[in-house]
């Protein structure tokens, strides 16, 4: 939460730096998460010398990675969304600094911060069965965990231990949506912006029922009493150096430039280490399964692209009628969110079993379920992302629409699908971030024998990774290759989109 504040604000707010920091963020986004096995490993464990704590961090560092991505785009597309009149007004009231993050900033992405909040524990785990037992550099790292439980199972084909594992893990997952993200959603709610004055009825919250579970009154009163000096000094220490940046601009300035001077240089670093480790690479001979990269990468891409377009497919009209029905947001979103969060990993034996069933051989079988888990994985990050923004889409736009007596197919090309277009780019940036992410679950299937399998990045990246020793060249070039793939998408679609929906799709209030 803390990166993801940070980076996408800082992204947002200077676009010098965005245009390092977005294509960084992309890259490290769909890098998939065993190229962040050596890292990890090298750092935590060699550091702590194989010790658990060295274990338990480098399995925190590795859910980091497929949660943190997801949140700072989120935080990035609703800073650079906000209203031109409300900077204005900010600007005319002399918010500046963490002043104005407190005040306009902040508020502003809480909406996205909390439904990409849900995504990337989704993601975490979808992914806590890769980083809790993973195999590399000749030995096998496990911590206690529901993603070990599961994965331990799988391997020895314990029906009943999967069903327990998943059983928990739903349970977990309910508890979650029930007493955390529901909560927090009724309370993103208050930060949508409106200029009607319109009363919404007031619907009965589902967490009424609640209100019989003791609320620790004099413990409340305890615990503000003694924090409530603290967020003072707080507040003050933050008004006065509000104060002060206002007093003298260029100190905020030449704050903003040794920033930039930081990150350059640590950036600078990172492209130093990989250009020499490029170098040693392509100075010696090629690794023998380098020639099958291109078609590997082809066949992930065609893999990918179903999967994005059925998610398309589905998530934009069912996100349409969710943000505009009040039933539909109370009762279906719940559902949805218990759904997304349930990992793809832990479903394997089920969407195996379900393709084997369709197809009736294993070839076509292993082939549909890698679409299957590539689908399973994007399409959330559409459907909440488009949610959003249907759900941000001013209530006098709709009066609006309604007066003029825009309705149908008018309705979505003038208002609906151009107010969707932001959240529909972040979500797809996402998408097929985690769709790349998921290439190394969904074409290499370890707990059948044999192991089935498609030709894909993925694969080439499993068997690189596990194999004794480790193929370190052959994990270099396909994590390579991808960011290569990545790059381009940057480069040539998504920016271009995303400039043109920053000027042509803002919508004003």
């Amino acid at each position: 939460l803390v990166f993801a504040i940070t980076y996408g604000a800082t992204a947002a707010t200077n676009k010098k730096a965005a245009v390092i920091m977005l294509p960084v963020l992309d890259v490290l986004q769909s890098v998939p998460i065993l190229g962040f096995f050596p890292a990890a490993l090298v750092f935590f464990v060699a550091t702590f010398q194989g010790s658990p704590v060295g274990i338990e961090l480098a399995v925190v560092f590795l859910i980091f990675t497929s949660m943190a991505w997801n949140m700072a785009f989120g935080v990035y597309e609703a800073l650079t969304t906000i209203p031109v009149d409300l900077e204005a007004a900010a600007a005319s009231f002399g918010l500046r600094g963490m002043l104005r993050f407190r005040h306009l900033a902040f508020p502003a992405a809480i909406p996205k911060l909390v439904y990409n909040s849900i995504l990337s524990w989704s993601n975490g785990w979808f992914f806590l069965v890769a980083s809790e037992t993973f195999t590399a550099f000749g030995g096998t790292y496990t911590r206690p965990g529901l993603g070990s439980f599961i994965a331990n199972a799988g391997l020895v084909g314990d029906n009943a231990g999967i069903a327990i594992g998943i059983g928990v893990l739903a349970a977990v997952v309910v508890a979650l949506d029930t007493f955390l993200w529901r909560p927090l959603g009724v309370w993103s709610e208050r930060f949508r912006m409106e200029t009607t004055g319109r009363e919404v009825p007031r619907v009965p919250s589902p967490y009424e029922r609640f209100r019989w579970l003791p609320r620790f009154p004099r413990l409340r009163r305890t615990f503000l009493t003694s924090v409530q000096p603290v967020v003072t000094k707080y507040r003050r220490a933050s008004v006065r150096l509000d104060r002060t940046y206002s007093a003298h601009p260029r100190v905020l300035r030449d704050i903003r430039i040794l920033d930039l001077a930081l990150f350059g240089a640590v950036f600078a670093l990172v492209v130093v280490a990989g250009l020499i480790g490029l170098a040693r690479l392509f100075l010696g001979p090629l690794p023998a399964g380098a020639s099958e990269l291109p078609l590997a990468a082809a066949s992930s891409f065609v893999r990918l692209s179903i999967a994005y377009g059925i998610s398309l497919a589905w998530t934009i009209p069912l996100a349409a009628w969710i943000g505009r029905s009040p039933r539909g947001s109370r009762y279906v979103t719940p559902v949805l969110e218990v759904a997304a969060s349930l990992p793809a990993t832990a479903l394997l034996p089920i969407i195996v079993g379900f393709a084997l069933l369709v197809t009736a051989t294993l070839g076509p079988a292993a082939e549909l379920s890698a679409i299957l888990i590539a689908l399973f994985s994007m399409q959330w990050y559409l459907l909440f992302n488009l949610i959003a923004g249907v759900r941000a889409i001013p209530g006098d736009l709709h009066e609006a629409a309604r007066s003029f007596g825009l309705r149908g197919r008018t309705y979505w090309r003038r208002v609906l699908f151009p107010a969707m277009v932001p959240s529909l780019l972040t979500g797809s940036i996402t998408a097929w971030g985690a769709g790349w992410n998921a290439l190394i679950v969904s074409e290499y299937i370890p707990f059948l024998r044999p192991p089935p399998h498609v030709s894909g990045l993925g694969y080439l990246l499993d068997i690189s990774t596990f194999s004794v020793p480790p193929n370190n060249e052959m994990i270099l070039l396909t994590i390579l290759m991808m960011i290569v793939i990545v790059l381009a998408m940057n480069k040539l679609l998504w920016r271009p989109l995303y400039k043109r929906a920053a000027v042509k799709y803002r919508v004003e209030i």
